[in-house]
């Protein structure tokens, strides 16, 4: 499990349940605001815990196009 994955279930596990409920809600909203390919590039490094030269190639697209596309995605999830 890659350490963001760690720090995430680290964070949920402190939440009192209502407000799990509620973060989780707020995680599917923004992830529901992404465009497909910011959706897949986020899903497939966190979820399918795959690296970015191994996302280059599922997506046939540069590895510094999948790292501007997650770094992207990821400030959008802080700036929101």
């Amino acid at each position: 499990m890659n350490e963001t994955a760690i720090l995430t279930q680290a964070d949920e596990a402190s939440l009192s349940p209502e407000d799990r409920a509620s973060w989780k809600v707020d995680i599917a909203t923004a992830i529901d605001r992404l465009d497909e390919q910011e959706r897949i590039v986020i899903a497939l490094h966190y979820h399918e815990e795959l690296t970015l030269p191994e996302i280059a190639q599922v997506l046939d697209l540069p590895i510094s196009k999948v790292k501007k596309i997650r770094d992207a995605t990821l400030q959008k999830f802080l700036n929101h």
